[in-house]
């Protein structure tokens, strides 16, 4: 029994470190982004990776979005932008 409660407790950290969760906010070195603010802001702070284009669908809503990435302390941080603003963050352990 023992066995499988360790064996069930790895795999939640594993599933933990894989899978990205969402957060508000980010920083780097001296700057702080969050949910909110807008493209211009996030390009600013953080620097322009190479965006990705696609159209977000949440049920009721749908929107042209841009998608940003940024490798922070072992982290990689994913931005979405949609109409000129951040409207989620998601981030995962390496």
């Amino acid at each position: 029994m023992n066995k499988f409660l360790l064996l069930g407790a790895a795999t939640l950290l594993l599933c933990s470190s894989i899978f990205a969760r969402e957060t508000n906010s980010m920083r780097s070195s001296f700057e702080l982004v969050s949910v909110g603010d807008s493209e211009a802001s996030l390009l600013q702070k953080m620097g322009k990776p190479k965006p990705r284009y696609f159209v977000y669908e949440d049920g009721r809503y749908t929107c042209a979005a841009t998608e940003y990435k940024y490798d922070i302390d072992m982290q990689t941080y994913t931005v979405w932008v949609c109409r000129g603003e951040i409207f989620k963050i998601d981030v995962k352990n390496k």
